[in-house]
């Protein structure tokens, strides 16, 4: 399975670049959720294909995160996923 992104975010995506809307600090934190979205979907971590969704995010948090964050906030990936799949913003395919 992988993660790809709703046309929402992909005409979202196109809005900002449109904008030229670059630094994520000034962004709404659904552009932020987006923006972390098509990340995931473009293989900035680890490859978009997993056969377990949790196991995928545990190993995207150890290349997003530093170690330290990830103590206290094991589950931040999945956490994300979930809003985005709430938010409409990915949807996961086979």
């Amino acid at each position: 399975m992988k993660l790809q992104l709703t046309e929402k975010a992909n005409n979202l995506l196109n809005s900002l670049y449109e904008n030229e809307k670059f630094d994520y600090d000034e962004l709404t934190s659904l552009e932020q959720l987006v923006s972390d979205a098509n990340l995931y979907v473009e293989e900035a971590y680890i490859d978009n294909e997993f056969e377990d969704l949790n196991e995928w995010c545990k190993e995207v948090g150890g290349s997003e995160y530093e170690e330290e964050y990830l103590i206290n906030n094991t589950n931040v990936v999945r956490e994300k996923i979930d809003l985005m799949l709430k938010e409409n913003i990915i949807i996961i395919v086979k």
